[in-house]
Formats: structure tokens, C-alpha cells, sequence
């Protein structure tokens, strides 16, 4: 098979993994923006940028794509990174791929003459993606909860692909779930699963039985009158992307923990090698491999 030549740029753990494994396939490998990787480099690490994509046949962005108002999701890199600096640096017409690519960033890219592909939009790796999100999050409640997860009281907010993965686990462990959302399909899938249900628009006057609360949905769901409405000895995780689903002014009443990424912090192995299998799928489908 031919060798095809891939360039990383930025990201977590889970792109430095990305990068073994792409590597063992025989492709080759370079690195911009993995400078503080500590581990085993698989990857050939680069700096110049421009000139490093100028040679590559694919350039893969992280996910997310974006950390922070006009940058680069880099944290393993030893400066920050403009995200225009990096679609400046890559060839027009060039194949590339990223994970929850903002509408912003799809538009800067169209004006380069680039397309971003986004993996994470791919059903195949959003549902496997939900599943150490949803192990991950059950890690953080059995580490700052003081009581077991058998007969705990929890709301999973979010009927989606991480809701119905993480009120599975927590069912499993012995937990008491509701599962909360807005659609009658959704309340009958909810009900055969055996959870209680709730309606995410009528939560109010009913969130201080629960001794967990999980949000899923990327949008202002518990605003500050609902999370005072919470038992004192809550924890509140929100697994929402962005800005999250709690408002910020709230973050002071109440035990808050934003959790993001957390497949490449729980399982990042997993996570690359499912983020590995749907750019293969991608480049395939296009005929690009």
C-alpha cells in the first residue's frame, strides 16, 4: 500500500496515540504542537508549520478543535496557536479532519478554499466517544461523592448518545435515575429502559431530591433560581461542551465540575484508536486512501 503523510497539529494525548497508531499502519507521521508530549514519540515532531503541511497528504486538527476565542486546542504545545494562523498554514484543497469544528471555523476555512471534515459528526464515533465520557463521569461522582452509587438519587439531563450511556452505567451500579428530555419518543425510549423520566423544560421546583446531577445538553438548562434549588450536598457535573449547561453565576452556590474531553483523559488509547478508525473510514469513503 502506498505511505501517505500525516501531519497532527495540537490536541491532547489522545492525538500523540492518534499518531502510534498511524504510524504502525506504516503511514508517516509529523507533529506540530505536541512539543510537551512526555511519552514515546511515534511522530516526527516539526515547527514550521506551513512548510510541514505544504508536504503532507492529510492534516488532522484535535478535538475540539478550538480552546479558547481564536485558538488552537493545543495544551501540549509549548506556545498557543491561532486557528488562523493554522488554516493560513495549510495548502489549499488539502484533505482535512477535526473534531467538533465550530460553524466559525468551517466558514474561515471555506474563504482558504480548505474544507474541515468533522469526525466527531460522524454517528460511528459519537456514539463510541459517549461511552468513556459516560465511564469518565461516573469516575469524577465516585471520587468526590462521600456515598456509594447504589441507591444514589441521580438526573441525567439529555436524552443522547452520552445520556443514554451514562443512565445505562448508573443503572447498573444500582443508582435510582431519571432521565430528563423534551420529546414524547424520547420519554417512551426513557420508560423502557426502565428509568424514570422528566421533562427538561419543567424542572423547576423538582431538583432537590437528587444527590447527582449530570448534564449532557449543550445549552443554559440550570440557570442560577434552579441550581439554588438543589440539596446543599449536590455535585453537579456538566458534560456539555463549550460553554456548558449550568450558568455561570450559579458556579458559586453549589459543588460544580465542568468536565470536558474526558475520553482523552479517562481512555485516551480508546479514544484514538476510534478517532483513527473514522478518519480511515472518511479518507475511504472519499477514496483518499
Amino acid at each position: 500500500m502506498k505511505q501517505h503523510s500525516f501531519v497532527l497539529v495540537g490536541g491532547d494525548v489522545r492525538q500523540a496515540y492518534l499518531g502510534k497508531l498511524l504510524a504502525e499502519r506504516g503511514e508517516q507521521v509529523t507533529a506540530v504542537g505536541l512539543e510537551r508530549y512526555e511519552g514515546e514519540n511515534w511522530f516526527r515532531l516539526a515547527t514550521d508549520l506551513r512548510s510541514t503541511c505544504a508536504e503532507a497528504d492529510v492534516v488532522v486538527l484535535p478535538l475540539p478543535v478550538m480552546q479558547g476565542r481564536g485558538l488552537l486546542n493545543a495544551p501540549l504545545a509549548n506556545a498557543p496557536f491561532r486557528i488562523t494562523d493554522v488554516l493560513d498554514a495549510i495548502p489549499a484543497g488539502m484533505p482535512v479532519f477535526g473534531g467538533s469544528v465550530p460553524q466559525m471555523v468551517a466558514e474561515m476555512a471555506k474563504r482558504r478554499k480548505l474544507s474541515v471534515r468533522d469526525y466527531l459528526a460522524r454517528e460511528e464515533l459519537a456514539v463510541r466517544n459517549a461511552i468513556p465520557t459516560a465511564e469518565g463521569a461516573i469516575q469524577i461522582a465516585m471520587e468526590q461523592l462521600p456515598v456509594t452509587i447504589h441507591g444514589l438519587p441521580v438526573l441525567v439531563i439529555g436524552n443522547g448518545r452520552i445520556g443514554s450511556a451514562l443512565a445505562q452505567r448508573l443503572k447498573g451500579l444500582g443508582a435510582e435515575v431519571t432521565v430528563s428530555a423534551r420529546r414524547q419518543e424520547d420519554f417512551a425510549r426513557i420508560s423502557s429502559m426502565g428509568y424514570r423520566s422528566a421533562d427538561t423544560r419543567a424542572l423547576d421546583g423538582t431538583l432537590d431530591s437528587y444527590a447527582l446531577i449530570v448534564n449532557t445538553v449543550p445549552a443554559p438548562i440550570l440557570t442560577r433560581h434552579l441550581v439554588a434549588q438543589c440539596r446543599k450536598d449536590v455535585l453537579l457535573l456538566d458534560l456539555a461542551s463549550g460553554e456548558g449547561g449550568i450558568a455561570p453565576d450559579a458556579r458559586t452556590l453549589r459543588k460544580i465540575i465542568h468536565a470536558l474531553s474526558l475520553p482523552g483523559k479517562v481512555a485516551p488509547v480508546t479514544a484514538a484508536a476510534d478517532i483513527c478508525d473514522t478518519v480511515t473510514h472518511m479518507l475511504e469513503e472519499e477514496q483518499l486512501l
